[in-house]
């Protein structure tokens, strides 16, 4: 049975904003906000007590740091991998949040596919999350993935093989910052163990 722990980067000054954030923000940085919640972060996961905890993260600074902190409270390493980064939103950048607010009818690739216009498809961010998320887990141990919102939606899509326009419309995978979503599975079949849990943000600033 492979456990599997999936971690929404902690709060940057665009959450702040409530602004959608394009690839020109890889190297953006938490807030302090953020670093109190990627503090917290860890040490709910610490206390797990996780078996071989093996921490990854996407190649944009701020789930660098939110990674950071976990691999910190859990006496690790941390591997940058590539393929978690966020989903490429394109014409959609400087956005409010708001705009998001649209059935999954409105937000549609080039190929017709769901996506934003001028970035990537839902089919080609499904497509090198399963890369990396099955390098990850092939590396043993108990893999815990900092990645991105939009990313995280996909990824759970791909793992639980729901359509993304369907979990857009219901917002169902939705993660606030450094929300913690832990799947069991085998032999390719995934569980929800808990999804999006924030518990751990209780009287953070």
């Amino acid at each position: 049975m492979s456990r599997l722990f999936l971690v929404r980067h902690a709060e940057t000054e665009h959450n702040q904003r409530q602004v959608l954030q394009g690839a020109a923000s890889a190297p953006g940085v938490i807030s302090a906000r953020g670093e109190a919640q990627a503090r917290a972060c860890g040490l709910a996961l610490a206390a797990l007590a996780l078996p071989d905890p093996r921490v990854y993260a996407s190649t944009y600074r701020r789930a660098q740091q939110t990674a950071g902190a976990i691999a910190d409270a859990l006496g690790v390493g941390l591997t940058v991998l590539d393929g978690l980064q966020e989903m490429e939103v394109g014409d959609w950048a400087g956005r409010p949040y708001s705009a998001l607010d649209v059935s999954a009818d409105r937000i549609r690739h080039e190929d017709g596919s769901f996506g934003f216009a001028g970035g990537e498809s839902g089919g080609q961010v499904r497509a090198r999350l399963r890369v990396a998320l099955q390098g990850a887990l092939a590396r043993g141990g108990t893999p815990v993935v900092v990645s991105h919102g939009l990313a995280l939606q996909a990824a759970l899509c791909e793992l639980l093989r729901v359509p993304l326009d369907d979990a857009w419309n219901d917002q169902r995978y939705a993660h606030a910052n450094t929300a913690v979503t832990e799947l069991e599975g085998e032999a390719g079949a995934w569980r929800v163990v808990r999804l999006a849990d924030t518990q751990h943000l209780e009287g953070v600033l």
